[in-house]
């Protein structure tokens, strides 16, 4: 309360201060007056010759002003429907009507002692009157906020509650399980991840991107405050669906929005984020619901999922208080995990009744995360800004591992974070930042914020990070069900390979279940019968999968009878290695033939190829072949899978079919270092030439961006290798007839005299001839034709991300103009 008085105090004396009030000197604008021997001065005279009584208007403001300020407060607060400031503020305006009636004894008592005083000092009481009415409105202002706590403390009041219940589910670092003995706080840990606007068919859905092209493409680096911040004014981005890969970090993006409402804190996620009622809801758990009732109002299920938030003390919310509060436009909905509904079907009918609810609340602020596959196969129908979640960029990593190390380090120590704890755990982050720096794989590993966790977890308790991602998994398990048990003299009847070997088998069956939920009755048959194989073992399924959650972390439990693995990943890479270890290839290969499980199995389907002999899954997809599982076979490829060699003589032959326009040179070097060209082949050959143009920057990226920073510079365009600019050019020629391409760009600038030399009036007319301008305007990029009706050159652009084709052009037209003059040494 000091502390709040004193803030108060000088922030109103300052004021005081600044604008004359005190009467203690006169400025030489407005000299003292002179006084001459026996005469008074003439500014003087008048109010010596009668005294003046308070004016009437100043009477009115020492009178009316605490009860005005509480007045305007009162109704402001009515008005936005704020039950507690309310009536706190109602508090304060009836006693202002106190001092209202007894302040005219106050105020005869004032003109009594002006006239003892003069009349400078009494301004100068009057002054000092001002000086503390303008202290009790910034008093009432800063005791505003811990007034209103204490009420709804008081009062049991719902709003209250609410909130702190929101704090207790949000406010611990969810790190899935996998260090649950020192839980860091979110606000301390967290690192903001970027999100840029894509359309679907942008939105990567690989778990890693080793070019990090995004963090190029978005060299904005927007958050989702910045949406936040425009959606009550721009109606485009009231309606947000968050895509990203798993682990992305979607979940505890929206854990932190819901934390920081929660607090009155929404100006960390941005300084003009609007006041919202934060809504959390991950549809995985309320989907039931829905389908048992779809025509169930948005109102009615707030009502029946507040009062189960807690167990103890439920909630009960005042009746229609969510109505009134949707109504009244106050609410934002975060909707998690849509891709978490494993059945289609049902995901769909859920996406629908979304949809149905965004109609019924038109203004309504709504927030939906999702993987892209599982988004894809359940779109909303309404109108929603499509949002993806980009890498981590090397700052980020560093932060995160810099606050995630601090709190694990006090939490370790159990004191505040000092000077001893930041330097304790400094020592960690460099020599952790070192590892990840020195080797790529970690490097593109760490841009995953799960798996840059998983690093961090293992990274505390041993010096080694392995190379390959089932690797790493692996490592992370024996950390989990093993290690740390053991380090600390902890018993245990069951090995960390033991445990292992329980879960696998759970793993798949959830898999071919399409869920990650279980119960402890749908779990006890496969439990018992794999507990039973190890005697000595007295553990019961249902113990088992108490250690697994409450000492291993391994397992979460989500609810009273539902449990999951506390990670899809871990569930997907238990899975693979219960095919590999049994010898269940069949599963997967004919899962591999059902569009509809590919995805929901892709993932598991490239552990499996890593972790054992992926020749009879390639065998498969060669003898039904479709672009999407010839992608997967080239992740194999990629990922160093093992494949018998006429399995991969098979594959890459088939690679190659679309490079056969290709000549004898081009073809020979291109088949070289495939799968590089698959795909940009393939989208050219199929006429996708939307796809093709964003495959040829990735292309770039992953031949000539050396430094892995999302882009190329001029150096990096004058050393582009001459092979691989060939290939990508004689692609586009050969594809689009003679249309598109480098060499095609190349002849229409020169034959404009176009040189190195920049030449405004050339670069247009290169945009007028191309496409790129109309009618004086440089085109954004988005307003491109993307289709065999563009004129001659229009395509490639390899400008993906750049708001506009010719928007900021003082850079890119160097760029071009540098690789027109590669196409030419190149000869291509």
């Amino acid at each position: 309360m000091g502390v709040l008085v004193r803030q108060a105090s000088m922030t109103v004396y300052g004021k005081f201060l600044q604008t004359g009030l005190c009467v203690q000197g006169r400025s030489r604008a407005n000299p003292a007056p002179q006084y001459t021997e026996g005469k008074i001065p003439i500014d003087s005279r008048s109010s010596m010759a009668q005294p003046k009584s308070t004016p009437k208007f100043l009477q009115a403001l020492v009178t009316w002003t605490p009860f005005g300020i509480g007045a305007v407060s009162t109704i402001e607060s009515l008005l936005q429907q704020e039950v507690t400031q309310t009536a706190i503020s109602s508090f304060f305006t009836g006693c202002s009507l106190l001092w209202a009636k007894f302040s005219g004894a106050f105020m005869a008592e004032a003109e009594q002692e002006m006239e003892k005083m003069g009349t400078a000092s009494a301004k100068g009481l009057f002054k000092l009157v001002y000086f503390f009415l303008a202290l009790f409105r910034n008093l009432l202002q800063s005791l505003t906020l811990p007034l209103i706590q204490f009420w709804w403390e008081v009062t049991s009041d719902f709003k209250g509650k609410y909130y702190k219940r929101l704090d207790y589910l949000c406010r611990n670092f969810e790190a899935h399980g996998l260090d649950k003995e020192r839980i860091c706080s979110l606000q301390q840990s967290i690192v903001t991840v970027n999100v840029v606007s894509r359309s679907l068919a942008e939105v990567s859905p690989n778990l890693l991107r080793k070019n990090r092209e995004d963090e190029a493409l978005s060299r904005d680096r927007l958050t989702i405050g910045d949406f936040l911040a425009v959606m009550r004014g721009e109606p485009n981005y009231r309606r947000l669906a968050i895509l990203g890969a798993p682990g992305s970090g979607k979940t505890t993006l929206m854990r932190y929005i819901t934390l920081m409402y929660a607090l009155g804190k929404p100006r960390r996620l941005h300084p003009n984020a609007p006041n919202f009622i934060p809504v959390l809801l991950y549809l995985r758990d309320i989907h039931g619901y829905i389908l048992k009732n779809p025509d169930l109002s948005l109102a009615d299920l707030l009502t029946q999922w507040v009062q189960e938030l807690q167990r103890t003390q439920p909630l009960e919310p005042p009746k229609g208080w969510f109505d009134r509060k949707l109504r009244a436009h106050h609410c934002l909905i975060l909707l998690d995990g849509l891709d978490e509904i494993a059945d289609r079907t049902e995901r769909q009918q859920v996406s629908r009744w979304v949809d149905r609810q965004m109609y019924e609340y038109d203004e309504t602020a709504f927030i939906l995360t999702s993987r892209p596959l599982g988004y894809d196969e359940a779109k909303l129908q309404e109108d929603v800004q499509v949002l993806e979640v980009q890498p981590l960029t090397e700052e980020q990593i560093e932060e995160f591992v810099q606050n995630w190390y601090v709190e694990s380090e006090a939490k370790s120590q159990r004191r505040e974070v000092d000077l001893g704890v930041w330097e304790d755990a400094d020592r960690q982050v460099k020599r952790l930042l070192a590892e990840i720096q020195g080797h790529e794989a970690l490097r593109d590993m760490a841009s995953n914020p799960l798996l840059l966790t998983m690093i961090a977890t293992v990274h505390r308790r041993f010096d080694r990070l392995p190379f390959k991602r089932i690797e790493l998994y692996d490592e992370i398990c024996q950390v989990l069900l093993e290690k740390r048990q053991r380090a600390k003299g902890l018993p245990d009847v069951l090995t960390a390979s033991q445990k292992r070997s329980i879960l696998q088998p759970l793993a798949l069956d959830l898999m071919c279940r399409k869920t990650q939920q279980f119960t402890l009755a749908e779990a006890q048959p496969i439990l018992d019968t794999k507990l039973a194989n190890f005697p000595g073992n007295q553990l019961t399924s249902e113990q088992f999968l108490k250690r697994l959650q409450a000492i291993d972390a391994l397992v979460a439990k989500e609810c009273e009878d539902t449990y999951e693995l506390a990670h899809l990943s871990f569930q997907e890479y238990l899975a693979a290695v219960e095919i590999q270890t049994t010898h269940q290839e069949d599963k997967p290969i004919e899962r591999l033939h059902n569009p509809e499980q590919m995805s929901w199995w892709a993932e598991t389907m490239r552990l499996y190829a890593a972790y054992a002999n992926a020749t009879n899954l390639v065998r498969s997809i060669l003898d039904q072949p479709t672009f999407e599982k010839l992608v997967l076979a080239c992740d194999f490829w990629r990922d160093r899978a093992e494949m018998q060699p006429d399995v991969q003589k098979a594959l890459l032959e088939k690679l190659n079919e679309p490079l056969a326009p290709l000549d004898a040179e081009n073809f020979e070097f291109a088949a070289k270092v495939q799968p590089r060209y698959f795909k940009l082949a393939y989208y050219l050959q199929t006429g996708q030439w939307k796809e093709a143009d964003l495959e040829t920057w990735r292309v770039m990226l992953e031949v000539g961006d050396r430094d892995k920073k999302g882009y190329l510079d001029i150096s990096e365009i004058d050393d582009f290798p001459c092979d691989d600019l060939r290939i990508i050019d004689r692609l586009w020629v050969n594809y689009s007839n003679g249309k598109f391409g480098f060499s095609v760009q190349k002849e229409i600038y020169q034959s404009l005299d176009g040189t190195r030399e920049y030449d405004e009036k050339i670069w247009n007319a290169f945009g007028n001839r191309v496409g790129w301008r109309k009618e004086g305007d440089w085109l954004y990029h988005k307003d491109a034709t993307l289709d065999l009706t563009a004129p001659v050159g229009h395509l490639p652009l390899v400008l993906v991300g750049l708001w506009c084709v010719g928007r900021v052009v003082h850079e890119w037209e160097w760029w071009v103009k540098y690789l027109f003059s590669r196409v030419e040494i190149c000869e291509v």
